[in-house]
């Protein structure tokens, strides 16, 4: 049976939440961007009709919210009609138990609080709603299995330019490429997130058993080094389940882009989302 991140994930919702910011950003999410792959995944046969009574529950306490944020005259100009709409959607598909499809629509949802923070959504409001949304992520990806090792292999391609990165190349990376799941979409958003950049696109690897962050660093700093990123990260972090780095550079078009190793423990093993985005 497929094991779960469950601490990992939780953690890392709360640190969106502290560093969500509380005017709009053009934030992207993996359904918006179309640079991350989601999963369809439903829910595991014999879970416990309690996690959708849970995850549903918390949906009914945004909804409240929106609502009371309207009373209180936080929500104006009819913002709230749009926010409903997509709780509506988030708590059908969760009842249904497909809660990936659920947490992905949660994604449109802090997307659209963010868009309206500071005009027809106060800050304080925006803030509230985000923080509590990340909650209810957290929940729904807690049902979701975890493929890891297990899931299926795609072709590994070490020095490509992705488009949004102009002329920066793409360090060499470690171990072997998976493909995606909703559970990483969800980690490299987070990560992103608290870095402080929008667009963005990802790789995931799984790396050999007891690899250390220690030589996974030093091997990127190498690699780093070697496409244009600087000996060094610009700022490197601990973070529950794992550590992750940020490496920047500008373009030839003056934009900052943005070069993240993450790498995280699992009880599926060892991985590093290799995430390259822009601001």
């Amino acid at each position: 049976m497929m094991k779960k991140i469950i601490p990992l994930l939780a953690m890392l919702i709360l640190i969106m939440a502290a560093c969500a910011p509380a005017t709009t950003t053009g934030t992207n999410t993996p359904a918006a961007s179309g640079a991350l792959e989601t999963s369809t995944a439903e829910i595991p046969a014999g879970t416990a009709t309690a996690e959708i009574s849970t995850s549903t529950g918390s949906v009914d306490e945004l909804i409240a919210m929106v609502n009371g944020f309207v009373t209180s005259g936080e929500i104006t100009g009819n913002a709230e009609n749009g926010l409903l709409a997509k709780l509506d959607t988030i708590k059908q598909k969760a009842t249904d138990g497909q809660f990936s499809p659920a947490a992905n629509e949660i994604g449109a949802f802090v997307n659209e609080v963010q868009a309206q923070s500071g005009k027809k959504i106060t800050a304080t409001a925006s803030t509230a709603l985000i923080a509590k949304a990340q909650v209810l992520a957290a929940e729904l990806m807690a049902v979701v299995p975890v493929t890891g090792s297990k899931g299926t292999t795609v072709p590994t391609t070490t020095q490509p330019t992705d488009a949004m990165m102009e002329k920066m190349t793409k360090p060499a990376p470690m171990g072997t490429s998976v493909k995606h799941q909703a559970q990483w979409d969800a980690i490299a958003l987070q990560v992103v997130h608290a870095v402080g950049f929008s667009t963005f696109a990802y790789d995931l690897y799984q790396l050999p058993a007891n690899t250390s962050w220690d030589s996974t660093l030093a091997n990127y700093k190498t690699q780093a080094t070697a496409a244009g990123w600087g000996n060094a990260p610009a700022q490197t972090k601990e973070i529950a389940g794992g550590h992750y780095a940020v490496w920047t550079a500008t373009d030839v078009n003056g934009l900052t882009n943005y070069f993240v190793v993450a790498q995280m423990d699992s009880s599926d093993g060892t991985f590093t989302l290799n995430i390259f985005g822009s601001k």
